[in-house]
């Protein structure tokens, strides 16, 4: 089966050795894609990224991508020996004009196949590697991508003046954190999250739930619970023993746009209409009224920018992939009153 981007959204991912695949195989994908990989040893861990930089006398403007959630490979291949990575915009109109990096996921191979893989990575004895569940919360995350931002600053083929950061669903959540305080970080781009956190995810969903619910008592109950689970969360350093819980509240302790209150920067939020979890960034201008904020709402689109189309008969029929769009939007963005210095 040839793999199709527009299958490909969403996705996320590390590096590590298994013996599911060669060496071997990770360069070949890995040159397939023009991709390079890059690893080095920071003062707590060894981090890996991936960049599409060639040119290594030029220095470009460069986009770091932070991918959401879920233990996916950064490179999927079909059995024809296709691959496409987990950029889910097409880059290669833009290779001249931009680096672009990506960080693999914790304890998930690099490469990985798309017919089992596809909805995330599991061992021989069927489970999610247990490095990748110790990993996968915000605060590794973020450290992750500061240790990357951090490198490239250093990099002569990085325009140390445009170092852009877009995160999208989890990521967002991810690049606001990375962003508080950091000046490297020349714009900053959220996509497709609630600006608070997923707690207040739920609440808006049960909320929207309720207008076309007779009686909804049991839902203001949920809601109760969701706002109360919030209010009672307290210190999350107790539940380092429980990397599960531990991860889910390391998103939900937070609250993303009180990062961006601390971003000295450009910041642009996209989301699309459908999105239901994402509507609450309507309410951006308000909070960060002092912000250098712009906002593009994309209507009739879901969380992975796709819209839905229909037959003359009501039928749902395949949707219309806009990501590509979209990201054509970003870039034009990100690109507006950029000088070098």
């Amino acid at each position: 089966m040839l793999l199709k981007r527009k299958n490909i959204i969403f996705i996320c991912a590390f590096f590590t050795q298994l013996n599911l695949f060669s060496q071997t195989d990770e360069v070949k994908y890995l040159k397939q894609n023009g991709l390079s990989k890059i690893n080095f040893i920071s003062k707590k861990d060894t981090v890996c990224f991936l960049t599409t930089n060639i040119e290594k006398k030029i220095a470009k403007p460069t986009i770091l991508f932070l991918q959401g959630s879920l233990p996916k490979p950064v490179i999927f291949h079909d059995s024809t020996g296709a691959s496409v990575t987990a950029f889910p915009f097409e880059i290669e109109p833009y290779l001249k004009k931009f680096n672009f990096i990506i960080i693999p996921r914790y304890g998930i191979p690099l490469t990985g196949s798309y017919e089992k893989d596809i909805n995330g990575f599991r061992n021989k004895d069927g489970e999610v590697p247990s490095n990748y569940i110790k990993n996968d919360n915000l605060e590794y995350r973020t450290f992750q991508a500061k240790t990357v931002i951090d490198f490239l600053y250093k990099q002569k083929w990085v325009q140390k003046d445009s170092i852009f950061v877009i995160g999208h669903s989890e990521g967002y959540r991810v690049a606001a954190k990375l962003s508080e305080n950091n000046k490297k970080i020349a714009k900053l781009v959220c996509m497709s999250a609630n600006p608070f956190n997923r707690i207040a995810e739920y609440v808006l969903k049960s909320r929207i739930e309720t207008l076309f619910t007779p009686s909804d008592s049991l839902l203001q109950k949920e809601i109760e619970k969701d706002i109360d689970s919030f209010k009672n969360i307290g210190t999350i350093k107790k539940y380092k023993n429980d990397p599960e819980k531990y991860n889910s509240l390391s998103y939900n302790s937070v609250l993303s746009y009180e990062s961006l209150l601390k971003f000295p920067n450009p910041i642009l939020v996209t989301y699309g209409t459908e999105d239901l979890g994402a509507l609450n960034n309507d309410l951006l201008p308000f909070l960060l009224r002092e912000k250098n904020l712009t906002m593009f709402v994309y209507p009739d689109l879901d969380h992975n920018y796709v819209k839905k189309q229909f037959d003359k008969d009501g039928n749902e029929l395949e949707g219309n992939y806009c990501w590509d769009t979209v990201f054509n939007d970003v870039q034009n963005w990100l690109v507006k009153n950029s000088v070098k210095k």
